[in-house]
């Protein structure tokens, strides 16, 4: 979910969010201009990049955003979640949490709460409260053994992916979703088997998918991730989207999410005309 970013000017809010810091990814994803009209449609800026495994290419309506790194935001919940377990911030992802009696714009943060309710609700109070258990010297090793995105925990331990220094790109995202579903991330095989389990967002006839929003806002402009998976039965296709968006689209994740629908639907990972969960 959003988090205020102290003290940037509107128009700096995507500077301060990449940071000009572009990769050359390993391998160029295929530029394919029908991903780009979902956002034409909705006159908005963003990139959409899948990784299908049934053909093994990788695609996207703009390379050089692909490459790009931006905060994490809330997507970092998923290596979070991964890391807290692994440490025993937390034993399992039914241990309870309590609130701790601050008030926040959510009401549904504002309980007592677990890993399975504090993911899909993109709890932020939590996640900071399993950042601070984990502590920054391990939580820096994790991030370095995982080689997620640019691994710079500056900014506090509980403020790094939040308005910190943590950079990662949409390229990235996908090969980390990648080496999680695949089981080639160093946890313990029942760590990433619940992770995987309370990711699940959307599931229907023939397919899973496993998806995670995360947004910064400032002022009146914003800015909005949606990572995750579709598994089908010819296999997995990984997806990466962010976008700059107004202030209502950053706190609705919705229009992000029917923008990835669409363009699951024209790679054939969704059936056509699917649309995200009320």
């Amino acid at each position: 979910m959003f988090r205020l970013l102290p003290s940037l000017a509107v128009l700096s809010l995507l500077a301060a969010l990449a940071q000009a810091d572009t990769l050359l990814p390993e391998i160029t994803p295929l530029v394919d201009p029908a991903l780009a009209a979902p956002f034409a449609g909705r006159q908005v800026t963003g990139v959409f990049v899948a990784l299908d495994a049934r053909s093994g290419r990788t695609v996207t309506n703009d390379s050089t955003r692909a490459a790009t790194r931006f905060l994490p935001c809330s997507t970092f919940k998923i290596p979070n979640s991964l890391i807290a377990l692994e440490c025993g911030a937390v034993e399992n992802v039914d241990t309870v949490i309590p609130w701790d009696r601050v008030e926040r714009w959510n009401k549904a943060w504002n309980r007592d709460t677990t890993m399975r309710e504090a993911l899909p609700r993109s709890t932020v109070w939590f996640y900071q409260e399993l950042a601070r258990r984990i502590g920054p010297e391990r939580m820096h090793e994790w991030l370095q053994r995982l080689n997620y995105g640019n691994a710079d925990i500056s900014g506090g331990i509980d403020r790094f992916w939040l308005d910190g220094a943590l950079r990662i790109s949409a390229l990235e995202q996908l090969d980390f979703l990648r080496r999680f579903r695949d089981h080639q991330l160093p946890f313990r095989p029942a760590v990433q088997a619940a992770v995987l389990e309370i990711l699940i967002s959307d599931q229907r006839d023939g397919w899973v998918l496993r998806g995670k929003t995360g947004t910064a806002l400032e002022g009146n402009r914003g800015f909005g991730w949606y990572v995750g998976w579709v598994e089908t039965a010819q296999g997995p296709v990984y997806f990466a989207l962010n976008l700059d968006t107004d202030r209502a689209g950053a706190l609705d994740p919705r229009p992000r999410k029917t923008i990835a629908y669409e363009a699951l639907a024209r790679l054939g990972a969704l059936p056509a005309g699917t649309t995200p969960p009320q």
